[in-house]
């Protein structure tokens, strides 16, 4: 199976470029959503403020689950899992999917509770779970993601990096960039520090189309490093999403 970037690859830019257009700041120095970062997993509720457009819980994870991601990741080097799932039903999916046992039942309960989690801020009854195994960027380029919201988390390897969005020249996204690579394109200025999750970090990232949040979406991507890596990422999405971007593939 062909991996894809999340925020669909071309389709998804050509539809931000088309908001982006619409919606687009170019002054550097205005005012706009902000990040939150907490200690607290309920805090991630930040996200719900018209101001937040990405809001973070910092934990550290117990070596068992990093354990957990290592076998996993040993096992299955290629692994790309892809479900909509009740949140209910999460831990057995895992089990089926990637098998069970003493060394890997804390991280799949940890994924469980994740899940869980992402349903009950939103009122959700299922989700849309990815996991997935990354030995290079998927989404190598900054990009906003044309989706409500989506949690993200890096169990194994560099986590995924972001730009505050007061520092976001908007116009230079997608083809706005005209070929150059986003640190000459004018995105960002050279001074401006690329934000980056660690490991185990959880964090929910405001996409253009939660309602009134066009042109605001949180700018990331895939991180860049210069040394090659193994990545164990988990993206959770609304299955809405889900939904929306098979629809739109199927038209292609």
């Amino acid at each position: 199976m062909v991996k894809i970037c999340r925020s669909f690859s071309s389709l998804g830019r050509e539809l931000i470029s088309i908001i982006v257009d619409n919606h687009i700041q170019n002054d550097l120095s205005v005012k706009g959503p902000v990040s939150f970062t907490s200690k607290d997993s309920h805090k991630l509720s930040e996200i719900h403020k018209k101001d937040v457009n990405i809001s973070i819980w910092e934990r550290s994870l117990d070596n068992k689950i990093i354990n957990g991601a290592k076998q996993i990741l040993n096992e299955d080097p290629e692994l790309n899992l892809s479900e909509v799932v009740k949140f209910e039903n999460v831990l057995g999916m895992l089990k089926e999917r990637l098998g069970h046992s003493s060394s890997t039942s804390y991280l799949l309960m940890d994924i469980s509770n994740l899940v869980k989690m992402f349903c009950e801020f939103f009122g959700e009854e299922k989700a849309w779970v990815r996991i997935d195994a990354i030995d290079k960027p998927m989404c190598p380029r900054f990009h906003t993601d044309f989706v409500k919201c989506r949690m993200v988390t890096t169990y194994i390897g560099p986590g995924t990096q972001w730009l505050p969005h007061k520092f976001v020249n908007r116009s230079k996204l997608g083809h706005g960039n005209q070929g150059q690579p986003d640190n000459k394109s004018g995105l960002f200025q050279k001074n401006v520090t690329i934000e980056q999750l660690e490991i185990g970090h959880v964090a929910l990232l405001k996409g253009e189309s939660w309602l009134g949040n066009e042109g605001a979406g949180l700018v990331h991507r895939s991180p860049h490093t210069s040394n090659e890596y193994n990545r164990l990422y988990m993206t959770i999405d609304f299955f809405e999403t889900y939904i929306n971007i098979y629809r739109n593939f199927s038209k292609i």
